[in-house]
């Protein structure tokens, strides 16, 4: 069991860390449900390799995805807390909403690429003359991933007006 300088504080880096990586353990889910969907389509006989490529780039990227999480953690925790801040065991509400949102905003983000994975390999992959389903995933992804970037960029942010607003 790790102990900390001051006691009962933990470093804030590392708090955001271990949540990142249980980010990556709920990414494991759409990566899951991505891997049957894909594998139900290949055992299908006569499916032709245009419908089952967007199924394994989404399933590449959610793997991806996952393992990125799962290594960069560390870093990602130093980018989003402050150097040298502790927090106590027991985080105050203005602590806990700026990191909640800024990993709210991370949550939307990776996420959404998983959408527009498929999205885009469905209108890449399709012959002409053909309508892409993909192209909703793909706008609905890019707009998921935007906000999600603005909500992980700008918690800091966001915090600091939900709390005025709820102090009001």
């Amino acid at each position: 069991m790790e102990t900390f300088p001051g006691g009962d504080a933990m470093p804030a880096g590392r708090i955001v860390e271990i949540v990142i990586r249980c980010i990556a353990v709920y990414a494991i889910i759409p990566l899951v449900n991505s891997l049957a969907d894909w594998l139900t389509i290949v055992f299908q006989t006569g499916v032709p390799v245009s419908v089952q490529l967007p199924l394994l780039v989404a399933t590449l990227v959610r793997l991806g995805l996952v393992l990125l999480l799962w290594l960069l953690a560390p870093a990602i925790g130093r980018r989003m807390a402050l150097p040298g801040e502790t927090l106590p065991t027991a985080l105050g509400l203005g602590n806990a909403t700026s990191l909640g949102f800024g990993l709210v905003g991370l949550t939307l983000a990776v996420l959404a690429l998983g959408n527009i994975a498929v999205g885009a390999t469905d209108l890449l992959s399709l012959p002409r003359g053909i309508p892409p389903l993909g192209a909703g995933a793909l706008w609905g992804g890019v707009v998921q991933l935007i906000v999600g970037l603005g909500v992980f960029v700008g918690g800091r942010a966001i915090s600091h007006a939900f709390l005025a607003v709820r102090r009001a």
